[in-house]
């Protein structure tokens, strides 16, 4: 039996006890206890676990590594710029040989191990 809260999501919606998978910056969390929203499948972590993922981060110096950046386009192809703390914390170099494949319609990932 699932526990509904006595507040709402940000959309209005219900929100329910439950455990989600939890993945950040490619650091495996597992299932961890979390709210989720009935309507907009929102998930929501308890304070706990944010501390616990960000000393994480931080202790594997990842903290601070993400970029926005932009699609450029050059000649026939899209291009997006790694930005230097990337490239130098990756190791990645000019002329280094990459894979790049879509994860979903909103996710692009690149595997340096080629």
């Amino acid at each position: 039996m699932e526990t509904l809260l006595p507040y709402p999501c940000t959309c209005g919606g219900k929100l329910k006890k439950s455990f989600c998978r939890v993945e950040f910056f490619g650091i495996d969390f597992g299932e961890q206890s979390c709210e989720v929203c009935t309507s907009c499948a929102t998930e929501y972590l308890d304070d706990t676990t944010l501390e616990t993922i960000e000393k994480e981060v931080k202790k594997r110096k990842l903290f601070g590594l993400e970029r926005q950046v932009n699609v450029v386009k050059s000649g026939n192809s899209l291009m997006v710029r790694i930005p230097p703390e990337i490239a130098q914390f990756s190791g990645i170099k000019i002329k280094d040989k990459a894979r790049i494949f879509p994860l979903d319609k909103h996710r692009i990932e690149i595997d340096l191990n080629v």
